[in-house]
């Protein structure tokens, strides 16, 4: 309908007009006068005080002539967006805030109920102004109630109820958002509390409001709206109760039950290791696939899962998708030769199955799995050159000759095979150089450190450095020194190692045990730490034996003997500074006689017990690690 049309009666006669107050003043034929108010001169008047900023002027018009709101922000939505403060600043009252945010609605009225049929130059601007201005990915009511949120922010003192009145007028409604703030205020002890509990009742269904304050498993919230309500005390209160007295995971467990919300169900089941409750309620409620991403990571829990879904479908007769379901689980469990075996008899095209296959070697060869990356690029993809530099990057030499001869490819031979093994060269002897920079730095500093600890055991554990200390201290720490112990420098306090002190929690003994695994250099751990360091060094020496060794025959079988002997003389000289030094690094012959203390000591809490389990550590005998020798190839000649 055309807004400049109005039906009056035939023959009346214009009097007076008053834009001030947007009406006419008309004479009718029988001579009466009476005052209209025509909704061609309200929007016209309203639009001039949007125009303005005059948004006050704006809503008062709005209320008093039931004009939809929404035109405050339709008419010209950049603007309205950049002004809310404004908005704010001149409506003030919490009462009209709220009624603006409660008539919201997705339909642009001013291409509507109110469309401009006379669109001026300053119309056209902010029509375009709009086009480019606020984004279209969130609806039109969620983005000003944001807006308003966002403004509002600051202005909690005055104005507690717009915020509640813009969270529930989202679509959906924000109740989740809502009820965290009566939580919040709840907590802070504020009288306020109640008040905005009563208000976001009013405003939403009191049920919904219920659930929604279930679902942030604060039960004194949830109790706090069902007051409000009409509900039967005799309903809620056991059950409220019955919540109360159970521990967090199971009450969260039969919360989210209780809403039907069964994949967060099944989540807290998981979180308490509950897994034949797992599996049952899986079952129950048909939460397979939640399952299988619950146990990506636990084969064993993830293959129980796979066979009662594979049960599953096969009762539905859905064979095909069981093949499916079994491929991507298998995948996801990094399965590659069952998970292309469900692809193939799920009748997958082979296509697809090449894709699959490829982004499977691609993940083992991440996960530094050469061999089988190789096998697949070969197998499902013929791609022998891929699969010759996977072999050559686990060391495997032997495989990418044979099946660079087998596929008559033996241009590969100078292209990917040479290259593999420099390349292989050279991560070695750079590994070898570290490795012996290693043990040239650590060993020096152990030896330094016993030695300081031999000349003057207190100032080493820096327990009492004067002068005149009793020299009753023991290395060996019982329970009737009473002197000041090799801890003092920890407790603060002269008595026995067992002395526990209250202020000594468990966020100090972590904080202790971060210092002990850092071994900075210094303090009392670096002994231990330098020890664990070396034997650390010849495990990984140990390691990357077997592939140096690959790696010299390779270079062997490609006439490279020079380059096979210089890193078999880096791995030997590696390999006796280890065995030079080994024997002092590990002290086996002294920590024997100190074995005899084990189990004497008393616990101390807190950092103290770091300390203590740190020297009862480097006190333990242990056999050092076994240094494996690399048989020597007669090619390269005598040693």
């Amino acid at each position: 309908m055309d807004e400049r049309c109005r039906a009056i009666e035939r023959g009346a006669r214009l009097v007076a007009a008053m834009p001030t107050s947007f009406s006419l003043v008309l004479q009718m034929p029988r001579g009466n006068l009476e005052t209209i108010f025509p909704r061609a001169i309200v929007l016209a008047g309203i639009r001039r005080s949007i125009s303005s900023n005059k948004y006050k002027a704006a809503f008062l018009a709005c209320r008093n002539h039931r004009v939809d709101m929404n035109i405050l922000h339709d008419y010209a939505p950049a603007q309205f967006m950049s002004s809310i403060g404004t908005f704010v600043d001149q409506i003030r009252k919490v009462e009209h805030i709220d009624l603006f945010l409660s008539q919201l609605k997705e339909e642009d009225v001013s291409e509507t109920m109110y469309r401009e049929t006379l669109r001026d130059d300053v119309v056209q601007s902010n029509i375009s102004h709009e086009v480019s201005g606020p984004s279209t990915t969130t609806t039109k009511v969620n983005r000003i109630c944001n807006g308003f949120l966002e403004v509002l922010r600051t202005r909690e003192a005055t104005n507690l109820q717009n915020i509640i009145t813009a969270h529930v007028c989202k679509s959906p409604p924000d109740l989740d958002a809502g009820l965290s703030v009566v939580a919040r205020l709840r907590q802070e002890g504020l009288e306020v509390a109640g008040r905005v509990v009563e208000h976001i009742c009013f405003l939403a269904d009191v049920n919904q409001l219920y659930d929604h304050a279930l679902g942030l498993y604060d039960i004194d919230l949830a109790l706090l709206v069902a007051q409000q309500s009409q509900m039967d005390p005799r309903e809620y209160l056991p059950f409220l109760q019955t919540l109360q007295e159970l521990p967090e995971g199971r009450r969260n467990f039969s919360i989210d039950n209780h809403l039907k919300r069964f994949p967060k169900a099944l989540r807290h089941l998981y979180d308490l290791g509950a897994t034949d409750e797992v599996k049952e309620y899986t079952e129950k409620n048909r939460l397979y696939k939640d399952a299988l991403e619950l146990y990506r990571y636990e084969t064993e829990r993830l293959n129980e899962i796979i066979r009662l879904y594979a049960d599953y479908l096969n009762n539905q007769s859905n064979f095909k998708e069981a093949g499916i379901e079994a491929m991507s689980a298998y995948r996801a469990a990094g399965l590659w030769r069952e998970t292309l075996f469900c692809a193939i008899e799920a009748s997958v095209p082979t296509v697809q199955i090449k894709e699959l296959a490829i982004a499977l070697a691609e993940g083992l060869y991440e996960a530094k799995d050469y061999a089988n990356a190789a096998f697949i690029y070969l197998d499902y993809g013929q791609d022998v050159e891929t699969a010759a530099r996977a072999f050559c990057k686990g060391y495997l030499f032997a495989d990418a000759m044979r099946i660079v001869v087998l596929w008559r490819r033996e241009d590969l031979l100078e292209t990917v095979i040479d290259q593999g093994l420099v390349d292989g060269l050279v991560a070695s002897t750079e590994l070898l150089a570290d490795c012996k920079a290693q043990l040239l730095a650590q060993v020096p500093r152990l030896r330094e450190l016993r030695a300081k600890k031999k000349e003057d055991p207190l100032a080493y554990y820096e327990g009492i450095p004067d002068a005149d200390a009793p020299d009753n201290v023991s290395l060996a720490p019982t329970n009737t020194s009473t002197s000041a112990s090799l801890f003092t420098r920890y407790t603060g306090r002269v008595g026995t190692v067992n002395t526990q002190t209250t202020h000594k929690t468990s966020k100090n003994r972590r904080r202790e045990e971060r210092k002990r695994a850092r071994g900075k250099k210094g303090s009392i751990y670096e002994e231990e730490y330098l020890i664990n360091s070396v034997g650390r060094l010849i495990d990984r020496v140990n390691g990357v034996r077997d592939e140096m060794g690959r790696l010299v025959q390779g270079l062997l079988r490609r006439r490279m003997r020079e380059r096979a002997l210089a890193i078999e003389a880096a791995l030997n000289d590696v390999t006796n500074l280890i065995r030079g030094c080994i024997g002092e690094v590990f002290e086996l012959d002294q920590r024997v006689g100190n074995a005899a203390a084990d189990g004497q000591t008393p616990r101390p809490g807190g950092p103290n017990g770091v300390v203590q389990d740190s020297l009862e550590e480097a006190a333990k005998p242990r056999e050092p690690p076994l240094v494996r020798a690399l048989e020597r190839f007669s090619l390269l000649g005598a040693a």
